[in-house]
């Protein structure tokens, strides 16, 4: 079933999207929450959170591109929870979080410009990538934000290895001039 297919599927209403977005991404969905949360159940914990709110958001969301969406969402799903853990470590998130506790959810070299130039770069590529054709925009998104090598993603989608390769090289290529012309290298 294709991504648009799915998609149709939500915005039916139809139950079948669940389990299809589950069949076809829910071990990418469960590899980027255990990279976060470093615990097997609570990275399935957060995959099944994950499949209600594909529910609950799509629609009025009709994302262009359904698994950036997911993985977007298993992202920040996985940082909510561990949000959460660290907030009942701190008593259950009942004190006022002070300027000292948000001080430590930055790393100790991290400073606020470093965070605030992180955040810009984020938004510029993520505009970037909406530019890319739907193939350049997935291979790019399979490899570095999914972290699959290139033999897999060509394994996966049925293409060449020198296809897949040529692809990153030359996407790389234009985000680099695209962060130029934005100023941000």
């Amino acid at each position: 079933m294709t991504d648009d297919q799915i998609i149709n599927l939500f915005l039916a209403r139809d139950e079948r999207a669940v389990q299809a977005v589950s069949e076809r991404y829910s071990a990418a969905c469960l590899r980027t929450a255990n990279r976060y949360l470093h615990s097997h159940e609570d990275a399935e914990e957060c995959v099944s959170d994950v499949l209600m709110k594909l529910w609950q958001q799509i629609p009025p969301a009709k994302p262009q591109n359904l698994e950036a969406f997911i993985m977007t969402l298993t992202q920040h799903t996985a940082l909510d929870r561990i949000r959460k853990q660290q907030a009942q470590k701190r008593g259950g998130g009942q004190a006022a979080a002070s300027l000292e506790d948000v001080g430590e959810t930055l790393r100790a070299s991290e400073t606020v410009e470093d965070a605030i130039s992180h955040r810009m770069l984020t938004e510029a590529v993520e505009r970037f990538l909406d530019t890319l054709s739907d193939d350049a925009q997935t291979i790019f998104t399979e490899r570095w934000h999914n972290e699959t090598q290139p033999r897999d993603i060509a394994e996966k989608f049925g293409i060449s290895g020198v296809h897949v390769r040529k692809s990153l090289m030359q996407t790389r290529r234009k985000l680099k001039a695209y962060l130029k012309k934005e100023g941000l290298l």
